[in-house]
């Protein structure tokens, strides 16, 4: 029931975004006010929040079960196809969520480079959802999960290869843009 819930989790965060990032992009700035269309910083902090402790949470059973299973002949796979502390999927959610940190007293206008750094997170989050699906589109059992985490690590990965981003040295993301500290 714990992994069905986490599926059901990131998917809704994942679609959620996607909406949250066309909304930004088209007005042009981050609404929080309690309105209709509001709390969009807030809203996005919190979806990469559970993002990444769902993706913490089998990263570390995934450690667990293969340090446990260390003492036999042969050795289980790794749970998770290989995700580990190398990851680059956990330290991109928590640079993204730092964008849209402490952003819940007012609106702020999106400025170009914030549009351009909504945009890539945009296309990203889009790598994601093909992943994922949509609610109607694809339904997920718990048997897929490991695949699905390990498919979300390996897209990212090629994310960063495809736009020629050293994601460690990267001063551009290692900025979050955080347009309160403007």
């Amino acid at each position: 029931m714990n992994v069905r819930q986490d599926i059901v989790d990131m998917k809704s965060a994942i679609i959620n975004n996607d909406i949250l990032f066309n909304r930004i992009l088209t007005n042009e700035k981050i609404t929080n006010e309690m309105v209709e269309d509001g709390e969009q910083g807030s809203q996005l902090y919190y979806n990469f929040t559970d993002m990444t402790q769902i993706m913490d949470k089998y990263n570390l059973m995934n450690l667990s079960f293969s340090e446990e299973a260390n003492w036999l002949v042969k050795p289980a796979a790794l749970f998770t196809n290989e995700l580990g502390q190398d990851d680059i999927l956990p330290p991109t959610l928590h640079r993204m969520r730092m964008t849209f940190e402490r952003l819940d007293i007012t609106s702020y206008p999106v400025k170009a480079e914030l549009k351009a750094r909504i945009e890539e997170y945009q296309q990203l989050n889009h790598r994601w959802l093909n992943i994922v699906g949509d609610f109607e589109s694809k339904e997920i059992n718990e048997n897929e999960w490991p695949q699905i985490l390990n498919d979300l690590e390996q897209v990212t990965r090629a994310y960063f290869s495809e736009k020629k981003v050293n994601f460690v040295d990267d001063d551009v993301w290692r900025d979050a843009l955080n347009p309160r500290y403007e």
